[in-house]
C-alpha cells in the first residue's frame, strides 16, 4: 500500500497554526531549563529579589539556601519549592514568585529522511513539538522509518551526554492521534532513520552532524576511522569545536553511548590515539563554539562585560584567560583581589582569592585557576587613598 506521509504535514500545519506552530508557552506547562534566567521575589525578604541564572546542572545559587535544583519544574513548582525550604529554616510563612526573565535559546537540528534536513531557530518560551518540527522540514520521506524517530537531548550537568527518546511518528500520522507527540527543547537533535537503518547487521552508513562541511549520511567502508570519516564528510568548518567532538554509538536497544574524541589533537598534534574506529550506524558530532559550552560562569564587578558567560570545552578555561576573553578589567578594578565563589563537593561554600593582575603581568599562568560550571567571579573595585 502506498504511504501518504507527505499529505499529513499540510493538515498538521492547519491544526497547529500557519506560523509553524510556535506559540508562547504557558508557565503552567513549561519546565525550567538550564540556561534560563529566573526572576525570583520573596515578599518577606526583598534583598533576595533578583535574577538567578540556572546553571548547567539545573541549579540556582540562592544565597540563604545554597544551591537548589530547580530545572524540570514549572515556575509555580519552583516557587513552592523555595517557599518550602525558606519555611523550614527561616520564615514562618514565605511568599515566593518565580518567572523566567530570559529564556535559553538554541537551534533544533532535524536530519535524516525528511524533506528538508536543517535547523530550526528556537527559544525556550516557544512551543514546538516533534511532529511540527518534522512538518516544517518537509515531512517524512517515503523511505523514512517513521516508527523509529529519535530525539537526542542534552542531559543536565553541562556534559556532552545525551538521552535518547524514541517516538513512533508513523503511528501518529496514520491514526491521527498525537497524544504521544513530544515537546522539543533548545538544542535537541531529531534523527529520522531510513528503512533498514539502525544498529543492525547490514547498515553501511554513518551520520555526520554539526560543524562538518558536508553534514548528513555518508557511505561507510571497511577499516574506516576518524581521519577517513572526517575527510569523507568534507572536513570541519571554522566554527567547529574539534576538541569537543563526540561519536554517538548505538547499541542493540537503540540507545547511544557518547564517546569523546579530541579531533584537534588528531589533526594538529598527530595524536593517533584519537583516530578511533568509526562503525556503521555511528553518529559523528562536532558542536559549534556556542553549543560546546561546558556550562557557564558569572562575572560581576569591575570587568569589561558582566553577566553569564559560556564555559568553553578547552581545558585552559582558566580565570585570567576568561577575564581577558570577557573584555578584561575595567579602569577601577582591583586586579589583585579577584574572588571566585564556588560550591565544594560537600555542599559548603568556597571563596578563592586570586592575584590575577600578577598572573597577567608576569605571564605566570601556571598559577591560574581553572573555572568550573556555576562559578561566580567577583572583581572588586580598587580603593584609592589620598
Amino acid at each position: 500500500m502506498k504511504r501518504l506521509y507527505p499529505i499529513w504535514p499540510v493538515f498538521i500545519v492547519l491544526v497547529f497554526g500557519l506560523d509553524g506552530g510556535l506559540f508562547a508557552e504557558s508557565p503552567e506547562i513549561r519546565r525550567i531549563m538550564p540556561g534560563d534566567r529566573l526572576r525570583v521575589t520573596v515578599q518577606e525578604q526583598p534583598d533576595l529579589n533578583r535574577i538567578y541564572a540556572v546553571a548547567g546542572d539545573g541549579t540556582i545559587d540562592f544565597d540563604l539556601l545554597g544551591r537548589i535544583h530547580i530545572a524540570e519544574r514549572t515556575s509555580l513548582e519552583a516557587a513552592e519549592r523555595i517557599e518550602s525550604l525558606l519555611e523550614e529554616g527561616y520564615f514562618r510563612k514565605a511568599t515566593v514568585t518565580v518567572d523566567v526573565a530570559d529564556f535559553v535559546e538554541g537551534a533544533i537540528l532535524v536530519t535524516g529522511a525528511v524533506g528538508r534536513p536543517g535547523t530550526i531557530s528556537f527559544r525556550g518560551d516557544q512551543i514546538l513539538t516533534l511532529v511540527e518540527a518534522i512538518t516544517q522540514q518537509g515531512g517524512l520521506q517515503r523511505e523514512a522509518a517513521g516508527n523509529e524517530v529519535k530525539i537526542l537531548r542534552w542531559k543536565p550537568g553541562g556534559s556532552m551526554e545525551r538521552e535518547v527518546i524514541t517516538v513512533d511518528v508513523q503511528k501518529m500520522f496514520e491514526d491521527l492521534d498525537f497524544s504521544n507527540d513530544q515537546y522539543l527543547r533548545p538544542r535537541d537533535m531529531i534523527i529520522v532513520p531510513r528503512l533498514g537503518e539502525g544498529a543492525r547487521e547490514g547498515v553501511r552508513e554513518f551520520l555526520a552532524l554539526g560543524e562538518f562541511n558536508s553534514p548528513g549520511f555518508h557511505p561507510h567502508s571497511e577499516g574506516m576511522d576518524m581521519i577517513r570519516a572526517v575527510t569523507r564528510a568534507g572536513g570541519i568548518s571554522r566554527q567547529g569545536q574539534m576538541a569537543a567532538a563526540r561519536i554517538l554509538r548505538p547499541d542493540d536497544r537503540g540507545n547511544y553511548e557518547a564517546i569523546p574524541v579530541d579531533i584537534s589533537m588528531l589533526f594538529s598534534a598527530a595524536d593517533m590515539s584519537m583516530n578511533l574506529p568509526v562503525r556503521p550506524g555511528d553518529i559523528l558530532f562536532v558542536p559549534s563554539s556556542e553549543h560546546a559550552a561546558r556550562g557557564q560562569v558569572y562575572f560581576l564587578g569591575e570587568v569589561g562585560r558582566q553577566g553569564a558567560v559560556p564555559l568553553p570545552p578547552e581545558r585552559n578555561a582558566t580565570l585570567a584567560r576568561m577575564i581577558l576573553a570577557n573584555g578584561g578589567f575595567s579602569r577601577y578594578a582591583n586586579e589583585n583581589r579577584v574572588r571566585v565563589l564556588r560550591e565544594a563537593p560537600d555542599g559548603t561554600k568556597q571563596t578563592l582569592t586570586v592575584n590575577v593582575g600578577r598572573i597577567l603581568k608576569t605571564g605566570a599562568f601556571e598559577e591560574d585557576v581553572p573555572l568550573r560550571d556555576g562559578d561566580v567571579v567577583i572583581v572588586p573595585e580598587a580603593i584609592f587613598t589620598f
